[in-house]
């Protein structure tokens, strides 16, 4: 033991009480075994959050990649890897980054385009620092719109992780209740320790109101507004060329609505939308929404008609 941890030792006998404790924990915290410890725990924990992250083959152009509810996909195309949605954190995203990568084995990527603006759905952008962001023009609105409390979110979130990694406590490791839980609480610490240091969210730099349409070359991407209903934002991509349709977070399972939209302001954007998915549904074998599910075009269809007979009810 070196001298200065032997002069911590003497104020231990020597000091006051709580003074003590603290060097204690400090002199036993810098000893070798102590921090080889702590990354043990962290090799253990990265260990499994690469094991929970799971790689979807949609075709021979596109798969998806998820960790529990964060999902990102990536669309191999003759101009550059074009990926949907950038996922809750940058230290997540960093991680589907490397494995798209290895999958297509290139690493041009071109585009990332947000479904929306939410932060599960754009804070890893960054992640693509060479890539232009594409998005609705609210969306500039929405991701700026978190930063306008930074020390809200932090509080948040830091709640959030301790809520999941209480019920992980009371969880049986390994089980699918425990996994669940897992990502969960990693996804929202990823996402704490993002706003903690301040990262920005990288904002689009294509935004548009209407209508967009990107060729790459072997792919063609459609976009179209939906109108203000899971948020302000909500855009619908289709690539007919591998018969799939993005639709973010405005449905799940059986068609279920996840709207925000009480007022149905944008309900004429809505039948519009739906009118444009009916007249390519012939040509959609996957749907696939913003976090991982990959849902039928019957589960498409059942949110068409539930927009129907809503907008019919008002």
């Amino acid at each position: 033991m070196n001298q200065n941890i032997m002069n911590k030792f003497y104020e231990l006998m020597t000091g006051w009480f709580p003074v003590k404790i603290l060097v204690v924990y400090y002199c036993i915290c810098s000893l070798p075994g102590c921090i080889s410890a702590q990354n043990a725990s962290n090799r253990i924990d990265s260990q499994k959050i690469d094991s929970l992250i799971n790689v979807h083959k949609l075709n021979d152009h596109a798969i998806l990649v998820n960790f529990g509810y964060d999902a990102v996909s990536a669309i191999n195309t003759e101009q550059g890897i074009v990926i949907i949605d950038a996922g809750i954190s940058t230290g997540l995203t960093a991680r589907y980054r490397k494995i798209i990568r290895d999958e297509f084995k290139r690493d041009d990527f071109a585009y990332v385009i947000n479904t929306h603006g939410h932060h599960d759905h754009c804070r890893g952008n960054s992640i693509f620092e060479n890539s232009k962001i594409v998005g609705h023009e609210n969306s500039l609105e929405e991701i700026s719109q978190l930063w306008s409390n930074p020390e809200r979110i932090i509080f948040n979130l830091s709640n959030t992780v301790k809520d999941y990694e209480q019920q992980l406590q009371r969880s049986v490791p390994d089980s699918k209740e425990w996994n669940d839980l897992f990502t969960q609480k990693i996804r929202y610490l990823n996402a704490y320790y993002d706003a903690k240091n301040y990262i920005p969210v990288k904002l689009p730099d294509i935004t548009f109101s209407d209508s967009l349409k990107l060729d790459f070359g072997n792919i063609t991407l459609e976009m179209i507004y939906f109108g203000k209903f899971h948020s302000d934002s909500d855009i619908l991509i289709y690539i007919p060329q591998i018969k799939v349709i993005f639709t973010g977070d405005l449905f799940s399972e059986y068609g279920r609505p996840g709207s925000n939209d009480t007022l149905m302001i944008d309900k004429e954007k809505w039948k519009r939308a739906v009118a444009w998915t009916e007249s390519r549904m012939i040509n959609i074998d996957k749907v696939i929404d913003g976090h991982g599910q990959i849902l039928s075009t019957s589960d498409l269809k059942q949110f068409n008609n539930n927009i129907i007979n809503k907008c019919a009810g008002q």
